[in-house]
């Protein structure tokens, strides 16, 4: 069995594709990231610095329509590598954080959100110079 199918394998939770910020904190240093895909336990993001696997971190989330303003999440990094879509700009680093407990509550707003949003399909188009 490929290392791919072990992973999708051990997932429990229904995962979804949304696109939103984030922020996560350990050991004192802030990152930015943008999510690719979230569930109840845990969350893909992609990121410009480079956290270190094992470490426990504190992320912060605020999703669209989600009654509480921003949720503080504790997890841990599970896994980081290059992100080949994006290796010489600014997010390059796919970034994994298992929540240290599952989000029960978030699943149907996740299934709600990912019903009325879409991911980005292109970066835009750079704007003509007007000199």
């Amino acid at each position: 069995m490929s290392e791919e199918t072990d992973r999708e394998e051990r997932r429990s939770a229904k995962r979804f594709t949304l696109w939103f910020p984030l922020q996560i904190t350990g050991d004192g240093e802030v990152i930015i990231g943008i999510s690719r895909d979230i569930s109840k336990t845990g969350v893909m993001m992609v990121a410009a610095a480079e956290p270190v696997i094992g470490e426990r971190v504190t992320i912060m989330l605020r999703l669209p329509g989600d009654e509480l303003p921003e949720r503080e999440v504790i997890g841990k990094i599970v896994r980081v590598e290059e992100n080949a879509d994006d290796t010489e700009g600014l997010w390059r680093h796919k970034v994994a954080v298992a929540f240290t407990d599952p989000l029960d509550d978030l699943e149907p707003l996740l299934a709600d959100v990912s019903r009325t949003s879409s991911p980005p399909s292109a970066p835009p188009p750079p704007m003509a110079d007007e000199s």
